[in-house]
């Protein structure tokens, strides 16, 4: 796999405060989106992500409380909503979707990529599991 960023980035974004950012509430058009009737049990994120990437921890740390709290389930487990999937530990699944930046989310319909993108916030992975971007 190519390098994914330059290693001095990653030194001086490592070294970067992290900051704790209290969580606002959902605005009610998100609340909206995980009432949908909509049958998405074949729709699943893969979200291909690293411990030393910064945009990742954030995302994870920022929007995933949103998510976890409308009952979303993510994890490594291939049945979860949003499969978290460790590049560095899982070379072939990040060479198999020629994941080349991080993080990337990748939507599954029936097991065939239909979107792509980098870090999204709470309502926009919303949006993209819902297939409305």
């Amino acid at each position: 796999m190519n390098t994914l960023i330059p290693v001095t980035m990653v030194l001086s974004l490592s070294l970067a405060p992290m900051k704790t950012v209290e969580m606002p509430q959902l605005p009610e058009h998100v609340v909206e989106l995980f009432k949908m009737e909509k049958d998405v049990s074949n729709h699943q994120i893969l979200l291909f992500t690293a411990s030393w990437c910064p945009a990742c921890v954030q995302m994870k740390t920022n929007e995933f409380p949103a998510l976890k709290e409308k009952n979303w389930d993510i994890g490594s487990d291939k049945s979860n909503h949003i499969r978290v999937i460790d590049v560095d530990q899982n070379q072939g699944l990040s060479d198999k979707y020629g994941v080349q930046s991080l993080p990337t989310l990748i939507l599954l319909i029936d097991g065939k990529e239909v979107s792509r993108s980098g870090a999204l916030n709470a309502y926009s992975i919303a949006e993209m599991f819902y297939n409305r971007k």
